[in-house]
């Protein structure tokens, strides 16, 4: 090739180059939000002891036993993975968890934020306790709701929270923007299954509400009686 040749070749190859438009940048990642859905089961049927103290008061009967091992069977066999077990550390809750954690191979944590207290309540008759106490439980239900009623990052999020029947009556009024005093307005099933999911920006949308439907009618029990075929064995509010 002659050097007039190389040297049109080389002017030939310098205006492609011009004429290329830029190579792409790598395409930014695809979104991996996902959606957050929080779990919450009421403890199991409990024995009304005379023990004052409620962290230890109130093992679960027979009956408590079979609705948690009911509950964690209807779990099982859903078609998700579970990311999390946490119970409150009240002994009901606990032996809740314990049996759900046996059937699902998870081993519960323990956090006291989701331990049963008296939330503030329109209703008078609730005010068994000092305003401090009061002050402390809305304290309580503030922080668990910020601690677990948050948007999931890398896909959807399966979390299981084992507490209690205010407890998860004051987050489902926050989950729908209900006036949280409106709480014990709600019926709720012990070995209930309540599900709240978060999605990506921060909204919450109420799933499902004490849904009692791994029991049989003769193995549920309520804070009442239900919808009128309950067995009410709760002569306490909401506990």
């Amino acid at each position: 090739m002659t050097a007039v040749w190389r040297w049109a070749w080389r002017l030939a190859l310098a205006a492609c180059a011009v004429a290329a438009p830029p190579a792409r940048a790598q395409a930014p990642p695809a979104d991996t939000s996902g959606i957050r859905y929080v779990y919450l089961i009421r403890h199991g049927d409990y024995a009304r002891d005379s023990v004052d103290d409620d962290r230890v008061q109130g093992a679960l009967t027979p009956l408590g036993h079979e609705q948690a091992r009911l509950l964690a069977a209807r779990l099982k066999a859903l078609p998700v993975r579970f990311s999390a077990l946490v119970s409150s550390d009240f002994l009901r809750a606990m032996q809740s968890a314990d049996d759900i954690g046996r059937v699902l191979g998870m081993a519960p944590q323990r956090d006291s934020l989701l331990h049963e207290c008296g939330f503030r309540s329109y209703r008078t008759d609730f005010r068994r306790t000092t305003e401090a106490e009061v002050a402390a439980c809305d304290s309580n239900g503030v922080h668990a709701w910020a601690r677990y009623f948050v948007p999931s990052r890398g896909g959807d999020a399966h979390v299981l929270l084992v507490c209690h029947g205010n407890v998860i009556r004051w987050l489902v009024c926050r989950a729908i923007g209900a006036d949280p005093q409106r709480w014990a307005a709600m019926e709720i099933a012990n070995g209930s299954l309540t599900i709240v999911a978060v999605r990506p920006d921060g909204t919450t949308r109420l799933v499902a509400y004490s849904d009692t439907g791994h029991l049989p009618l003769a193995k549920q029990t309520w804070t009442g009686r239900g919808a009128g075929w309950g067995r009410a064995r709760a002569p306490r509010p909401g506990r």
